[in-house]
């Protein structure tokens, strides 16, 4: 709000251009159109007065009450849009004429984000760096630094050999620090010798006398960026590391206790995604790559960029300079080119200096579970709008989200690309496979949601943290028995004791109990069953439930002698969309042959052919809802088939063979309750009536995931009569 004490400043870096109706402002931060035919030749005669050194009152003396009306307006205008500032509210600041002159940049710069600019400079100037690196990127950071106004810099060369590590500097460090050229007298630049960097006793003390730390290397000293991070964050000094990798320099994110951003966290997540091959892997592994050859393409211009970079986001970040909040992010500079990338990204769950999950007790399992049962589902609008943050090309939970040139006539066919932050534990030699879920629609918005849903579903089933579970020796001291492994249903018996364990629910009684680890997760490359994603925790336990529901039918089958009927498809309940894939089908076949199988479990399941073989199973505990799921995976196998792209084509099934199949039609009729949560009662009563319990487990090891769709979980199933034992 504008004052008459005001004394206002036109911000050096604003330019101004008249309009046919108005003119336009454009400074660093902003730009205005503001309409007015009389404001350009009123704005021009006015900047030359808006220099800090009179008040608004001074400014408007002797103009009648409509100009000056006219130009308060347009003050209060500009100010608001940050085009000036009223110099009487900056903070105070001890700057000589010399040093403002000097550095009348850097203070413009702030100035077109924040108020007392030179104060904020200031406080800028006086903090204290602690460098560390080697190579070009070094010499070139100590020299950005200075030309920054940094008053104090130490700085630590890690190519110095650990054998003449001394506690004062030598007179080869002196003199190195004279070859520097200083902005101004005040300017320092220490040379310290460096610790032996395998020893974190050597290294902690380093930050107790630095505010900051700027970690730049020609190579990839992947431990020491990895110990670092984790130092910083537990004594919450700002870091920020620039690692030059394949070709690549990444640099950030900015560290600090403000910002919530961890380094190891995005290096994982960039981990993740480097499976193209072992030797890639290896090029992003924990450890100090001091051998490697450096990169061609870094030279002293290349290296400069890199360590302008870094103290550029220093600065912004003590002058509070940043426009606009962003989310952490590490950036990209590919040296053949020059290009740079942002990637953003989410908490890793294995970070070992951001993430410390706790061992949940059998209490606080059943209260995430209570939780779970009450929160509200998910709209899929919502769902999409986060989800959207899952996706990064380099470093997110998902690198893509496309039709890869897939056919889109019958159905919307989509894929989405995974990380696998599992990669060195299941595969740490073999060559690496991208992994992708695909999912088909009529309508293209649903395919991309089911598609994502199904990245997030196998992504959870994948991924296990280790210090989430339970030991053996844990599990000695706790007072409920542990279901033992060979009573879990169409589960392969194991090769070994069990080592580690999770909690499990009873679906039926509420009741808590430790399940062998190893038969929760699986795997990226294997296929599991009774593991679901939903829109609430009951569809999602539901889901589960009818893939096994489903297993346990086609085990039937296998022993089964009687012939199925036909479903009379022009009779059977059918829901609007399954009505409308049923006649794309026959339009395109001709006819389309379904037998009900369903089993002794009396879930409905039915059998889809299309000219031979069956092509997919369907169940559902609505008898409309099963028929579209067929026909939804029937017209996607045959569209598959169609245009020769495998890729999403269906996964073999087993047969029905032709001496149970019957030529009688029949229209199916059962009742089907319409809630997830009464759906969820029925089945779980259908499988005690067959001597069989579920058990439920959320696979949550990821957080960040789970703000995004807590709803997954694995189901697994054991005997009524549950045998127990460690």
């Amino acid at each position: 709000m504008v004052t008459a004490n005001m004394q206002p400043r036109f911000n050096a870096d604003v330019y101004y251009i008249p309009l046919d109706d108005g003119v336009y402002l454009r400074s660093n931060n902003n730009g205005l159109a503001l309409k007015g035919m009389s404001l350009y030749p009123l704005l021009k005669h006015l900047v030359p007065h808006l220099d800090g050194t009179a008040t608004l009152a001074e400014i408007t003396a002797g103009l009648d009450v409509d100009k000056k009306r006219m130009v308060t307006n347009l003050i209060e205008k500009l100010a608001t849009h940050h085009f000036l500032h009223d110099v009487s509210q900056d903070q105070s600041h001890t700057l000589d004429s010399e040093d403002l002159a000097t550095y009348t940049t850097n203070i413009t710069f702030i100035n077109s984000f924040q108020t007392s600019a030179t104060s904020r400079f200031e406080h800028f100037r006086n903090q204290k760096l602690l460098l560390i690196g080697s190579g070009y990127g070094f010499i070139a950071l100590i020299q950005a630094c200075l030309h920054c106004g940094v008053k104090h810099i130490a700085a630590i060369d890690t190519l110095e050999s650990s054998e003449n590590r001394i506690a004062t500097p030598a007179p080869a460090f002196i003199d190195r620090a004279a070859q520097f050229s200083r902005c101004d007298a005040e300017q320092s630049v220490q040379f310290m010798a460096a610790p032996a960097w395998d020893h974190e006793a050597e290294v902690r003390p380093l930050l107790q006398d630095c505010d900051a730390m700027l970690h730049i290397s020609d190579q990839a000293p992947l431990a020491r960026a990895q110990l670092l991070n984790r130092l910083c964050i537990e004594q919450q000094k700002i870091l920020i590391q620039a690692i030059v990798v394949d070709e690549h320099a990444w640099i950030g994110p900015l560290v600090s206790p403000t910002t919530g951003a961890c380094w190891e966290c995005a290096w994982r997540r960039l981990q993740a995604n480097s499976t193209q091959s072992s030797a890639q892997a290896q090029q992003y592994a924990f450890y100090d790559q001091s051998t490697t050859t450096n990169s061609l393409y870094l030279t002293r211009t290349t290296a400069a960029i890199n360590a302008q970079r870094l103290i550029f986001e220093v600065f912004k970040y003590f002058t509070l300079s940043n426009p606009g909040e962003a989310p952490p992010h590490l950036s990209s500079i590919d040296l053949k080119t020059g290009t740079s990338q942002s990637h953003t990204y989410l908490p890793h769950p294995h970070c070992q200096s951001d993430q410390h999950p706790p061992v949940p007790t059998a209490a606080q399992f059943l209260e995430q579970i209570q939780r779970l049962q009450l929160q509200n589902p998910i709209e899929p609008q919502i769902l999409s709008e986060k989800l959207a943050h899952c996706f990064d090309d380099r470093l997110g939970l998902f690198t893509a989200l496309d039709d890869d040139d897939f056919a889109q006539t019958f159905l919307a066919v989509y894929q989405v690309r995974l990380s696998n932050p599992m990669l060195t534990q299941y595969a740490p030699d073999a060559t690496r496979e991208a992994l992708t879920t695909i999912a088909a629609s009529s309508k293209t918005q649903n395919a991309r949601l089911r598609a994502c849903q199904k990245a997030c579903t196998r992504y959870a089933a994948n991924l296990v943290d280790q210090r989430r579970l339970l030991s053996q020796e844990a599990l000695q001291h706790h007072p409920l028995p542990a279901i033992a492994p060979t009573q879990l249903i169409g589960i392969q018996a194991p090769s070994n004791e069990s080592e580690s364990w999770t909690w499990a629910l009873d679906l039926h009684t509420q009741q808590v109990y430790p399940i062998p680890a190893q038969h929760v997760f699986c795997p990226p490359q294997e296929s599991e069953r009774g593991i679901a994603a939903g829109i609430n925790w009951h569809e999602a336990i539901c889901q589960a439930l009818l893939d096994w529901c489903q297993y346990l039918t086609l085990e039937e089958l296998r022993e089964a002698h009687q012939p199925y009927k036909q479903v009379d498809l022009a009779h059977a309940p059918m829901t609007a969309e399954g009505d409308y894939l049923y006649h794309l089908l026959t339009t395109a076949l001709g006819q389309i042959t379904v037998y009900d199988v369903t089993g002794s479990l009396q879930v409905p399941t039915f059998a889809f052919c299309l000219t031979g073989p069956v092509v997919t199973y369907s169940t559902h505990c609505d008898i409309a809802q099963a028929l579209e799921t067929g026909c939804e995976r029937a017209l996607q196998q045959y569209q598959a088939e169609q245009f020769r792209q495998p890729v999403y084509a269906l996964a073999p099934v087993p047969d029905l063979p032709a001496s149970r199949r019957s030529n009688q039609l029949s229209v199916p009729s059962m009742f089907s309750p319409a809630t997830w949560a009464k759906r969820q009662a029925r089945l779980l009563e259908t499988l005690q009536t067959q001597h069989l319990r579920a058990l439920a487990i959320p696979l949550d090891h990821d957080p960040a995931l789970m703000q995004v769709l807590p709803f997954i979980v694995r189901v697994l199933l054991t005997q009524t009569e549950v045998q127990y034992g460690a």
